[in-house]
């Protein structure tokens, strides 16, 4: 009965260590690979073979339930067929699986750390039979099961799952919760979802006044614009607010823009909005043309399009009723009316005024000493004030740009 119990203990041991190496988390995993704990990193080094090490424990299990059946049926033989088996069925069932593993199921990272070392020796112990074993039935599988696709470890729907749950048990909080979920849904959409469709994009035509084009940066406050022959089929390329404004001198007419345009970035409509991403990124672009699969285009995407995903519905730029926008660190497109106090936080600059007065639009008067009218530049405290538009009693929009 001693050697019965010996090899039902080593047989509770090794169902408590299978399940306890295998119920380990990745992080978890990722934790102990770096740890200074040498049992840890023991832990991590036996999982990194994860189908070696099931093997071993299956042949050492395989192995001692074996013995107990055979050594039970020896103290025994001489009782019925159905007491030899069905008892030590029974013991195994109980003892040396289900109480080892629910066990193991809530103690895993215990009773792994404190199990290593032993299960490290059988590992090594076994090497030539493993190594045997589990070229038969990798042979045998590749034959049998070459039909089957490879599982993923783990799917974006099991991902946004652990995302909910973990909010909801307060592991993260709503924002977290939506930020990581957005960024999932990133490798499950395309542009074609998120793109504005081509009879809704504006654009400047080239025929058109050049007065157009300043409506269009002025009024609806966009920072770059698709520049074309006609229609959006014949695509020139793209104008910003920067290489226009700064440039309006030399631009004459609307043909000249031509040398100011840049080449625009086209993305098939299939594109998977993360790679749409990471490509505007490195090309260091804000918005692209997508193209369906004539190439014809299909509409426009941005950036801020793309990264609504992530961060749920960002108010768009139009719609933002303050008194500027900035598009780029150093550049501002301002109201008239904008506080001066307001316009020294925003660069953290000082500005000096005699009069004392309180907007940006009365400040340039008082320098100018005059109203301007639309097209004027005034240099000065170390910015170009650009005026976009004016009538005979103020200024309505300043173009700011800070110099070096």
């Amino acid at each position: 009965m001693i050697v019965i119990f010996i090899f039902l203990t080593f047989t509770a041991f090794l169902s408590l260590s299978e399940t306890a190496f295998f119920s380990l988390s990745r992080f978890t995993l990722n934790t102990y690979k770096y740890s200074k704990d040498v049992k840890k990193r023991l832990v991590f080094n036996l999982l990194s073979r994860p189908r070696e090490l099931l093997v071993t424990l299956l042949m050492l299990n395989i192995l001692s339930n074996i013995l107990v059946q055979n050594t039970f049926s020896n103290i025994f033989k001489n009782y019925s067929w159905s007491f030899k088996v069905g008892i030590p069925l029974i013991l195994v069932l109980l003892f040396g699986e289900i109480f080892p593993k629910s066990f193991a199921i809530l103690h895993g990272k215990t009773i792994a750390y404190r199990t290593s070392y032993i299960v490290s020796f059988f590992y090594h112990i076994l090497a030539p039979f493993r190594i045997i074993i589990t070229f038969v039935t990798n042979y045998i599988s590749r034959f049998m099961f070459f039909f089957l696709k490879k599982e993923k470890q783990i799917s974006s729907e099991e991902l946004k799952h652990i995302v909910e749950t973990s909010n909801q048990t307060g592991v993260l909080n709503v924002d977290e919760a939506q930020i990581i979920s957005g960024y999932l849904d990133l490798f499950d959409s395309n542009v074609k979802e998120k793109m504005t469709v081509k009879g809704d994009i504006l654009f400047y035509d080239i025929n058109k006044d050049i007065n157009d084009l300043i409506d269009i940066f002025v009024e609806q406050k966009y920072f770059r614009i698709p520049v074309c022959d006609g229609h959006l089929d014949k695509i020139l390329g793209i104008i910003s607010l920067n290489s226009f404004f700064l440039n309006q001198e030399k631009i004459k007419s609307s043909k000249e823009i031509k040398n100011f345009l840049k080449k625009p970035l086209f993305i098939p409509e299939t594109t998977n909005s993360l790679n749409a991403l990471i490509k505007m990124k490195k090309r260091g672009e804000s918005i692209a043309l997508v193209v369906d699969e004539y190439g014809c285009i299909a509409g426009l995407v941005s950036q801020e399009d793309l990264k609504e995903i992530v961060l749920g519905n960002i108010e768009d730029i139009k719609e933002v009723k303050e008194l500027y926008t900035r598009p780029k660190e150093d550049v501002i497109i301002a109201d008239a009316r904008l506080e001066l106090s307001d316009f020294e936080d925003i660069f953290n600059v000082k500005l000096t005024s005699i009069s004392q007065q309180i907007t940006l639009g009365g400040w340039i008067i008082e320098q100018l000493e005059k109203i301007p009218q639309s097209g004027e530049k005034l240099e000065k405290e170390g910015f170009l004030f650009y005026i976009l538009e004016s009538d005979p009693k103020k200024i309505k929009k300043i173009y700011i740009r800070k110099l070096l």
